[in-house]
Order: structure tokens, then sequence, then C-alpha cells
């Protein structure tokens, strides 16, 4: 109660910030690495492994988006929209080391593609903006 009360909330409840994006970004990359390596080390005993091995590419690949996504300067609902896809990339390393499961390529798409589409979208809107300075010129 002593935390509620000082107006700062401990760690898991700040899983909105960008601080805690970077983080968990980070956090995703590596374990899309280790996915990535895992796959690697079994493609000799099966051949199924090969698209596991693209499905990490595509994980780590989104990661890096989501990390960069992290540094921009966006409202809070935004970054919930970006939080939640790279936390279901950590929730996709769990599955696969916990049950065997290889991650589907329907994910891994489906997650690069909302996140590069959201990086995309605030790339837009932040080149379409005019400079604070340039106004200033102007006149």
């Amino acid at each position: 109660m002593i935390l509620l009360s000082c107006g700062k909330l401990p760690f898991p409840f700040q899983m909105f910030t960008p601080r805690a994006l970077k983080i968990a970004a980070i956090v995703a990359m590596i374990l899309s690495a280790v996915g990535l390596l895992l796959s690697l080390l079994l493609i000799g005993k099966s051949g199924t492994f090969i698209m596991g091995l693209f499905s990490w590419g595509l994980l780590l690949w989104a990661s890096y988006i989501g990390f960069q996504l992290s540094s921009y300067k966006l409202y809070e609902d935004e970054y919930k929209k970006i939080a939640y896809r790279i936390y279901a990339i950590i929730a996709a390393f769990i599955a696969f080391l916990c049950f065997g499961l290889i991650t589907g390529l329907v994910l891994a798409v489906v997650l690069l593609s909302s996140l590069w589409g959201l990086k995309k979208n605030y790339d837009e809107w932040t080149n379409s903006q005019p400079a604070e300075g340039s106004e200033i010129d102007a006149l």
C-alpha cells in the first residue's frame, strides 16, 4: 500500500510506458534470437523446423520494429497497441519452450505486419507535420 500512496506503481503495473516497452522489446529480441538458434539446431532432425526458422526471423524483425516504436512520442493508447504485440512475441516464445510448439507463420506475419503498419503510419504522420521552427522562419 505504501507504493500506491506515493503515486508510483511498481513495475508490473507500468507495462505500457516507453521504458517498459523498450525493456520488453529487448527481451522479445533476445527470446526471438534464442528461438531462431533453437530452430537452427533442430533443423537436422526434421524439415518442419525450416518454417520455425522463418517464423522466428520474422518475430525478431517485429521485435526490432517494436523497439523502434517504443522511442516514439505517442499517446498511452498507442503504447498499449505496441505493448500487446511485443508481449505476444514473448508469449509465443514461452509457448514454444513449454509446449514445443513452433510459432506459426501466420502469427509471425500478423505481428510483423501490424507493427510495421503502426510504424509506417507514425512515420508518415510525423513527416506530414511541419517542424516547429519552420513556421517561425516562414514569418
